[in-house]
């Protein structure tokens, strides 16, 4: 294990969601899931109701015990450039309507709730030239896990976070977690406050994969929210 440095460059830079962090952790069990557990990764929600959390094995340095452990992984430390707000839409393809059968009977789509519904939905767009994270892990391993990772954040079948490559560096320092004095990512308040660091917010949050999982979720002091200066 050793301090790294890792860097998403994208295709175009766009990405989709509000939360400018990115945990790469997060990202890297994605991958590993798909890799090792694909009937959990393409149907995690219904895994979930039946079936035990599954830890990724990740290649990177675990801190703490207990319950309240995490992956020395920072979130993405490069701010956002700008912003801008799209919107998706779903909705009846009305040409469908002659391969209908109903079964003799007068009847319609109903577009107004169901399956069917028709939805305009904004979505907040981000956009970056590169996203940077520092970790402490298996160079190798970490490296083979990524170049797998093609896209980042929502709607990426959409084209939205493609990713156009991927470096993973040696690094001279340990950022996993501090960098200058200022937290690079999600820390719980049981572990205290790193040395170099003087304050910070506080916030109920994620520490680890999945972090939307109340089971993974506590409260933590918090990065600073990334600016352009």
């Amino acid at each position: 294990m050793q301090p790294l440095k890792i860097t998403a460059v994208l295709q175009d830079g766009r990405i989709a969601g509000v939360d400018p962090y990115f945990p790469l952790d997060s990202i890297m069990a994605a991958e590993w899931m798909r890799r090792n557990h694909p009937e959990a990764y393409y149907n995690a929600s219904s895994h979930l109701l039946t079936n035990d959390m599954i830890i990724p094995d990740l290649p990177l340095e675990r801190i703490g015990g207990g319950e309240d452990w995490y992956f020395a992984c920072s979130f993405n430390t490069i701010p956002p450039i700008s912003e801008y707000v799209m919107h998706w839409h779903k909705r009846f393809d009305d040409q469908l309507e002659q391969h209908i059968d109903f079964a003799g009977k007068r009847g319609k789509v109903d577009i107004k709730s169901g399956k069917n519904k028709a939805y305009r939905m904004p979505l907040v767009v981000q956009l970056f030239d590169r996203l940077e994270w520092f970790a402490v892990g298996d160079l190798e391993a970490v490296q083979d896990l990524v170049l797998g990772i093609t896209h980042l954040g929502k709607k990426s079948s959409q084209g939205l976070g493609a990713v156009n490559y991927w470096t993973v560096e040696e690094w001279p320092e340990d950022w996993s977690f501090v960098r200058d004095g200022k937290l690079t990512r999600a820390i719980p308040i049981g572990h205290g406050f790193p040395v170099g660091v003087q304050v910070a917010k506080m916030a109920l949050y994620g520490i680890r994969s999945p972090y939307w999982h109340t089971e993974n979720q506590m409260v933590c002091m918090m990065p600073e929210v990334l600016q352009r200066d």
